[in-house]
């Protein structure tokens, strides 16, 4: 199973290095992040992914992080498969 999460309500023009730091201020550590951008105007339309070490971390990640807020959105998050 892979460990890549997806991310749902990330606010408008959250960076990738805020979105990770987020995500690590749970103790989390972040393999990769990668934001979807709208190509003409750069800004995050509010989803993304992250890769995390393993599936264990994946497991506890999702039960931590799924509800809690950045800024006033309110994270969504699942697991899905590596693309």
């Amino acid at each position: 199973m892979s460990s890549k999460l997806f991310f749902s309500n990330i606010p408008y023009n959250c960076s990738d290095r805020e979105f990770k730091e987020w995500i690590e201020s749970y103790g989390f550590r972040v393999q990769s992040i990668r934001l979807v951008r709208d190509l003409e105007y750069g800004v995050s339309p509010a989803f993304g992914y992250a890769d995390l070490a393993d599936e264990a971390t994946m497991r506890k990640a999702i039960e931590t992080l799924d509800g809690n807020r950045i800024r006033s959105h309110r994270i969504q998050v699942r697991h899905t498969q590596a693309a």
